[in-house]
């Protein structure tokens, strides 16, 4: 009797039981194409270590690239304002014993152009070393979105920034040209136009242009001119930056023969 009455309680259950089967099996293939695509780390499956291993040292290599980037940038600067201290010192113990006369003036035009040359070359090669190491970011933030996809349980730890961004509104991504002005390559960029202008004025001085208030007036316009073009050269290299150019700048490779033949 226990058995026939538990019987008619159960047997409505089994439907229920198939039916609850059989709806986990119209939703199985749903769950199975997506735990059909395999993970990065799965797909690489044996070549994991040496990619991993391959990874992780392009990584260092890139940190020491930029540190060595940096180191650079700092020596460069370094010995223009060690050239410029040292002019300057020059020109003050011959405007001492010449009384600023003709000697100082001589002296001034030949010093003081040969110190703008070098601040601006410094300037230009400090601009490619800013221009390398934002080269050297990027490949440095794909691999932690490649550290990222070999394990996702990281991404709590590593900060990466996955995609393309576009601007907010009113959200400046380019730096402004105050901005640019805070780096040493806009450091030198002033200071060398210091420079041009003092070279600009003394000519004038010597030739003997009077009143003193004019050799002044074109010494600052042509500063302000020079600083101009430096920060324009600044933006459009800015601008012009892909991380390919500075890979084929960095990696050349000289045609062949045939290839010029041809």
């Amino acid at each position: 009797m226990s058995h026939t009455a538990r019987d008619p309680e159960t047997s409505p259950a089994l439907p229920a039981s198939c039916g609850g089967s059989a709806q986990r099996a119209d939703h199985a293939p749903e769950d199975g194409r997506d735990s059909v695509v395999p993970s990065l780390a799965q797909r690489l499956g044996v070549r994991l270590g040496p990619a991993t291993t391959f990874a992780t040292t392009e990584h260092f290599n890139l940190q020491t690239a930029r540190s060595t980037t940096v180191s650079e940038a700092n020596g460069r600067a370094s010995i223009y304002l060690a050239a410029l201290s040292s002019n300057l010192i020059a020109l003050a113990f011959i405007g001492q014993m010449s009384r600023l006369g003709a000697a100082f003036y001589a002296f001034a035009l030949i010093l003081l152009p040969v110190l703008g040359f070098i601040g601006l070359v410094t300037f230009l090669r400090l601009v490619q070393s800013s221009i390398e190491d934002i080269a050297y970011a990027h490949r440095i933030a794909r691999l932690r979105d490649l550290y990222l996809r070999l394990s996702p349980e990281l991404e709590p730890y590593v900060l990466a920034v996955r995609g393309s961004r576009a601007a907010a509104p009113g959200e400046r991504l380019a730096p402004s040209a105050w901005q640019l002005t805070l780096t040493t390559a806009g450091m030198v960029a002033v200071v060398n136009s210091v420079v041009v202008a003092a070279v600009a004025g003394l000519a004038l001085a010597a030739a003997g242009v009077d009143p003193l208030g004019l050799p002044l007036a074109f010494a600052a316009v042509v500063g302000a001119g020079a600083l101009a073009l430096h920060q324009r050269h600044h933006r459009r290299a800015r601008d012009a930056y892909t991380p390919e150019g500075i890979d084929r700048a960095a990696i050349f490779v000289p045609p062949s023969p045939q290839a010029d033949t041809a």
